[in-house]
């Protein structure tokens, strides 16, 4: 019985999975709830100075760098975040230099605080297609303003692009995500189904030897 128990519940579970990997494909999620941060201090029409630019710029990649950072320790060595999370620091890094250029002070790197831990890997993946279309765009803006250095605009393209590609890297591993949560979901189940049946074998061996719960 306990068999036919867990075969039915796995049953379930695949097929419930094909409503959740449909879900998955389109689901979205917050990728941060701070207003005054990074990619968040930009508007389509907007006219910025370049110490703006660089200043929501770096910030974006920060904030980009700690999610990912964030999604990893929680769920493991899940790509393509392992690879994405590397690629945030030669982001910071080619930013750097810019800052020094033009005398801007570099600001701290506080966005550890900032971030929202998404509840699965399909919704992890959701937070990066949203990061990376919100770079994208942020960085589309900047391209646009008038009389822009070339140095700062060859950075400014060159990240775009690397966006561009990270979008491509999360939007194909959609399926991916909800196949890992499916796993989990049927790993908890036997799990489950485990617990229950030797709290059931001790349950009689104790009536069996006379033994009662008070």
């Amino acid at each position: 019985m306990k068999k036919k128990f867990i075969m039915f519940s796995i049953l379930g579970l695949i097929v419930a999975s094909i409503a959740f990997v449909g879900f998955s494909v389109s689901a979205t999620s917050d990728y941060a709830t701070v207003d005054d941060y990074g990619v968040y201090t930009v508007s389509e029409d907007g006219t910025y100075s370049i110490e703006e630019m660089l200043v929501s710029a770096i910030q974006d990649e920060y904030l980009a760098q700690a999610t990912y950072a964030a999604i990893i320790e929680a769920y493991g060595e899940v790509r393509p975040f392992t690879k994405i999370i590397l690629a945030e620091q030669t982001h910071i890094d080619l930013l750097l230099p810019l800052f020094e250029a033009y005398g801007i002070e570099v600001p701290v790197n506080d966005a550890a605080q900032y971030v929202v831990l998404p509840d699965s890997i399909s919704s992890a993946l959701a937070t990066g297609v949203e990061a990376e279309t919100l770079n994208i765009a942020m960085y589309e803006v900047f391209l646009n303003q008038v009389d822009l250095p070339n140095d700062v605009a060859t950075v400014f393209e060159y990240l775009q692009a690397a966006s561009e590609n990270h979008l491509a890297a999360f939007s194909n591993d959609r399926l991916m995500g909800a196949g890992y949560d499916l796993a989990n979901m049927i790993k908890n189940q036997f799990r489950k189904g485990s617990s229950q049946g030797h709290r059931g074998q001790g349950s009689q061996e104790q009536i069996q030897s006379g033994e009662c719960i008070k």
